[in-house]
C-alpha cells in the first residue's frame, strides 16, 4: 500500500487525515495556523492542505483506536484491534504519528504543522517543520532504503537551501527529495516533483496561498477551532472555470465530533442567497413521528425556492407542470410560511431479503422501505385548498394519478403510479399542508395535527444542531439501527433469523457512531455548509467481534 512513490511525500500528512476520526483533546484555533508553510505551498496548486499541528492530530489518532468501531474496520483487514493495526501502519510510515515525542525524535517539528499541495497529475509536494535536520534526513534516509529501494543518497547546497535526494540504482530522476529552506521548514516530493523544489523555495509570497484573497476571507468567515484546513480554488481541475472563486474547508476533531465546515464566496446575485435567511421557527417538527431516523428543516422563505423546485423535482414533473400552466410559485411558494419540515422512517412492513433497492423511482416505490411525512403550514387556507384541487388535472402528465377522498372528514389526496402507492396530501383546516406516504401514515399525521405539537423526533443532543442555518439535516444513526433491529426475521427473507443476527452484530459493533448531521446557510455574501459526524464513546472494557459471515 506504501509503494505507491507519487504518494510518498504526502505519507506523514495523509495519514494523519485517514487515521483521525475522534479525540478528546481540543486543537489549536485558527490563530495558530502556521503561516510559515502557507507561505511555500503555490496558488497555482489544484489542492492545498495545511495541518496546524501534527502532534496535536497524533494525539488524536492515539484517541480514535479505542473506538469500537475502529477495532471492527481493524477486525475487517486481520488484525485482532485497532491499537495492532494502526501500530502496522505506524511502522510502515516509519514514525508513530501517534506520539509527539516520536515525531521530534524523528526531527519534526509537530507545532510547526505540515502542508500539501496537489500540483496535477501525480505531482505532489508537502512542508512540514524541522527540529533536528539530521534526524529528518535519518528518517527519510531510513524510510527510502527500506520502502523504496532508493539506497543511492546525494547532497547539494544552493541558494533554495540544502537539497537532499534519494534514488534508485540506476534510476534517472530521484525517487524521493528533500529541500531545507531556512526558517526551520523542509519540502518534500517525489519522483519528477523533487526537479520542482528549488522553484517553490524561491516561490514569491504573493504567489503564495498565504496570500490567496479568496482564502484568507473564507478562513476569516470560518470562525472557531480548527485542526486543518483545504483550499480548493477554482478555475482548476476539481472546481471547473464559471463555478466559485473557491471552496475552504475548515476540519476540527472533538471528542463527540468530526466535523467538516466548508465556505465558497457565493457566484450568483445576492437575492439568490435570499432563501437562506432564516426566518420560520421548529414547532412544526413537533408533528413530525417519534420513529424518524432522519430530519429535515427549512427555515427560509419557501418564496425565494422558485429556481430551485424544477432540480428537486426532475425534467418530467417540472415539464408538466409547465405544460399545465401551474405556477409553482404563486400556487404553492408564496403561499407557505418559513418553517418546513421533512422525516423518514423505517417502514415496519419492509423486506430486505432482496438487497438493496434500486434507487431509480420508476423501477422501485421508495415507501416500500421508508415511511414519509412533509409538514409545511400556509397563509392563506382557501387559496392552499384551490391549488390543491388543481394538481389531480395535471399529474398524469407526470405518469401519477391523484385522486380526492375523505379520510375521517378530513379532504385528502391518494397518489399511485406505476411502482405502487406515492406520496399523498392534505390539508387542514388550520392550514398545514401535510404530505405523507404510505396511506396510513398520512392518517396518523392527520390524527396527531389534530392534537397539540409533541417533543417532536429529534433527540435532545442533537436539538441544538444548525440553530441559525437555514437547512438542516439530521440523519440518527442510533435510532435507525434500533429500527433495524427491531424488524421481525421475517423481514430478511429465507434465512432471516441468521441474517437478522448476523446484521445486529454488525450494528452493535458500530454503535460509537451517533449521527450525521448537515447544515446549510449564508454568511454575509458567501455560502457555508457544515457536516458533522457524531460519536458516542464506547464503556471502558468494550470488546467487538467481527460478525461472521452466514
Amino acid at each position: 500500500m506504501l509503494r505507491r512513490v507519487g504518494f510518498l511525500p504526502l505519507l506523514l500528512l495523509l495519514v494523519v487525515f485517514a487515521g483521525c476520526s475522534r479525540c478528546g483533546k481540543d486543537a489549536a484555533g485558527p490563530a495558530s495556523s502556521p503561516a510559515g508553510v502557507s507561505r511555500y505551498l503555490p496558488r497555482t496548486a489544484q489542492a492545498a492542505v495545511v495541518i496546524d499541528d501534527l502532534g496535536t492530530l497524533g494525539e488524536k489518532l492515539a484517541r480514535f483506536q479505542n473506538l469500537k468501531v475502529a477495532s471492527f474496520v481493524a477486525q475487517l483487514q486481520n488484525f485482532p484491534s485497532a491499537e495492532r493495526y494502526v501500530s502496522a501502519v505506524m511502522r510502515q510510515v516509519g514514525v508513530d504519528l501517534r506520539s509527539r515525542k516520536a515525531l521530534e525524535d524523528a526531527g519534526i517539528d509537530p507545532k510547526r504543522g505540515a502542508g500539501a499541495a496537489f500540483l496535477g497529475g501525480t505531482q505532489a509536494v508537502s512542508v512540514i517543520g524541522v527540529k533536528d535536520a539530521d534526524k529528518l534526513k535519518t528518517t527519510f534516509a531510513t524510510f527510502a532504503r527500506s520502502r523504496l529501494g532508493a539506497s543511492e543518497e546525494k547532497e547539494t547546497k544552493s541558494d533554495a537551501g540544502r537539497l537532499v535526494t534519494f534514488s534508485r540504482p540506476g534510476a534517472t530522476e530521484p525517487a524521493l527529495g528533500l529541500l531545507f529552506l531556512k526558517h526551520d521548514l523542509v519540502l518534500l516530493s517525489a519522483g519528477a516533483a523533487v526537479a520542482r523544489l528549488p522553484e517553490l523555495a524561491a516561490l514569491p509570497e504573493e504567489n503564495s496561498i498565504a496570500k490567496e484573497p479568496v482564502l484568507e476571507a473564507s478562513l476569516k468567515r470560518l470562525t472557531g477551532d480548527r485542526d486543518f484546513h483545504v483550499w480548493l480554488p477554482g478555475g482548476s481541475g476539481l472546481l471547473p472555470a464559471g463555478t466559485v472563486q473557491g471552496i475552504t474547508f475548515a476540519g476540527h476533531i472533538e471528542e463527540r465530533a468530526v466535523t467538516l465546515r466548508a465556505d465558497a464566496p457565493w457566484p450568483d446575485t445576492q437575492a439568490s442567497l435570499a432563501a437562506l435567511e432564516p426566518k420560520g421557527g421548529e414547532a412544526l417538527a413537533g408533528w413530525l413521528p417519534q420513529d424518524s431516523f432522519f430530519v429535515a428543516r427549512f427555515r427560509g422563505d419557501p418564496a425565494q425556492l422558485d429556481g430551485v423546485w424544477p432540480y428537486l423535482a426532475g425534467t418530467q414533473v417540472t415539464r408538466a407542470v409547465q405544460q399545465a400552466g401551474f405556477n409553482v410559485k404563486t400556487e404553492v411558494l408564496d403561499n407557505l410560511k418559513p418553517g418546513m419540515v421533512l422525516a423518514l422512517s423505517l417502514s415496519p412492513s419492509v423486506n430486505l431479503g432482496s438487497g438493496l433497492p434500486d434507487l431509480d423511482l420508476r423501477r422501485t416505490n421508495p415507501f416500500r422501505f421508508v415511511n414519509l411525512v412533509a409538514i409545511a403550514e400556509t397563509k392563506d387556507v382557501a387559496k392552499g385548498q384551490a391549488t390543491l384541487d388543481k394538481i389531480p388535472g395535471f399529474a398524469g402528465g407526470f405518469g401519477a394519478k391523484v385522486e380526492a377522498t375523505e379520510l375521517n372528514g378530513q379532504k385528502a389526496y391518494l397518489t399511485s403510479y406505476r411502482a405502487g402507492e406515492g406520496a399523498h396530501f392534505a390539508l387542514t383546516k388550520d392550514g398545514k399542508l401535510v404530505l405523507a406516504a404510505p396511506r396510513a401514515r398520512l392518517e396518523s399525521s392527520l390524527t396527531a395535527l389534530a392534537q397539540p405539537a409533541g417533543t417532536g423526533p429529534v433527540s435532545e443532543d442533537l436539538k441544538s444542531v444548525g440553530k441559525d442555518a437555514a437547512v438542516v439535516l439530521l440523519l440518527d444513526l442510533r435510532r435507525l439501527a434500533d429500527a433495524v433491529k427491531a424488524l421481525p426475521s421475517s423481514a430478511w427473507g429465507i434465512g432471516g433469523f441468521a441474517i437478522k443476527a448476523t446484521t445486529v452484530r454488525w450494528l452493535d459493533a458500530t454503535d460509537d457512531l451517533r449521527a450525521v448531521t448537515m447544515s446549510l446557510s449564508r454568511k454575509d455574501k458567501a455560502l457555508q455548509a457544515e457536516i458533522s459526524l457524531r460519536l458516542t464513546p464506547a464503556p471502558a472494557g468494550t470488546t467487538t467481534t467481527t460478525p461472521a459471515t452466514p
